[in-house]
């Protein structure tokens, strides 16, 4: 991925981080799930890996590759939250390797979660996208006034 996607992409990447880091807080306080294995003792309530990996990885990546094409990004988004809360990564994590265990939440109703702060990512990008290209704007319009 070039520079500039991450530069692009990595607020909507880092809001992404943020939603789920939240998310984790109000989860464990819900008693969502048991986390079992953890990584940051003083972090617990978070699944760090997720919220401070592979969620922004993911993010930068799936808007590198789908945005401008909302219903690409919306599918594309499905079937990755699809294959995180419910299978083959649910079933990993909680089945085979113990890691977490869901408690009073359903993959399923995790997996809606998941796909609705894909809507609001897409929308704070375009939102982004509007600032970023009314700087631009800006600045070549200050730069035609000084030649």
């Amino acid at each position: 991925m070039e520079k500039e996607s991450i530069k692009r992409y990595a607020p909507a990447a880092i809001l992404a981080s943020f939603l789920m880091a939240v998310y984790n807080v109000i989860a464990f306080n819900q008693k969502h799930w048991i986390i079992k294995v953890v990584i940051i003792p003083w972090l617990k309530p978070l699944f760090v890996s997720g919220v401070f990996g592979m969620f922004i990885i993911a993010t930068l990546w799936i808007f590198h590759l789908t945005f401008g094409k909302f219903w690409v990004y919306l599918v594309t988004n499905i079937v990755m939250d699809f294959m995180f809360a419910v299978f083959p990564f649910h079933y990993l994590l909680q089945e085979k390797l113990g890691v977490y265990q869901l408690i009073h939440i359903t993959p399923w109703e995790r997996w809606f979660i998941f796909v609705a702060f894909a809507l609001i990512l897409y929308g704070y990008q375009i939102w982004q996208a509007e600032i970023f290209k009314t700087k631009e704007q800006v600045w070549s319009r200050s730069k035609e006034k000084v030649r």
